[in-house]
């Protein structure tokens, strides 16, 4: 038998399906081939190790708040007419930049007065390829600023929290002082 063969036999065995004809036939293939025998067993122990996990039992309100918030979901909703105004802008904007191009960019870099629509629509492509790799260079920066801002953040909080806990504990003693003082002075006068 073939190895791939054997491959749909192991699974029916780890499913649990497998007949005696087919289990003498997988074992027998896999004493002479060792690569499906050590595939064999890498997929026993794993098996035997996911079924050796325990079970955990997920949070009661779990449900209730997933439920939650599928509800509060916003969803977009576009009606027939919006749809139809789009896309009628979007087609203006096509023709206008095709009429931009042609007839004033391409003219005035030396090139031919009328273009073929196919090179129109690679300069297009080219453009917009080079804007989706901006805008994804882009992301990815402000989701790196994003995580430094949440660090500094809660750095600049924990430092800001404990100049005022300092603040405040030398402003305590500064008052017991003065009230020491105070009662140390009202017994001098007695």
């Amino acid at each position: 038998m073939e190895c791939k063969q054997i491959n749909n036999l192991t699974m029916k065995y780890f499913d649990g399906n497998i007949s005696e004809i087919e289990l003498e036939q997988l074992m027998h293939h896999n004493q002479k081939c060792p690569s499906c025998a050590e595939e064999f067993e890498v997929l026993k122990d794993a098996i035997f190790g996911i079924e050796t996990l325990p079970e955990i039992d997920p949070p009661l309100e779990l449900t209730a708040n997933i439920m939650a918030a599928v509800a509060n979901q916003k969803h977009l909703q576009v009606n027939a007419r919006q749809l139809i105004c789009w896309l009628m802008g979007f087609m203006g904007l096509v023709v206008f930049t095709y009429n931009i191009i042609a007839f004033v960019i391409f003219p005035m870099m030396g090139g031919a007065p009328l273009v073929s629509f196919q090179s129109v629509l690679r300069f297009i492509y080219l453009v917009i390829e080079k804007a989706k790799d901006g805008f994804v260079a882009m992301s990815l920066y402000l989701g790196k600023l994003m995580i430094l801002r949440n660090i500094i953040f809660k750095e600049y909080t924990m430092f800001i929290f404990l100049w005022l806990a300092a603040f405040v504990a030398v402003g305590f003693m500064l008052v017991r002082k003065v009230n020491m003082k105070k009662n140390s002075d009202f017994a001098d006068l007695k």
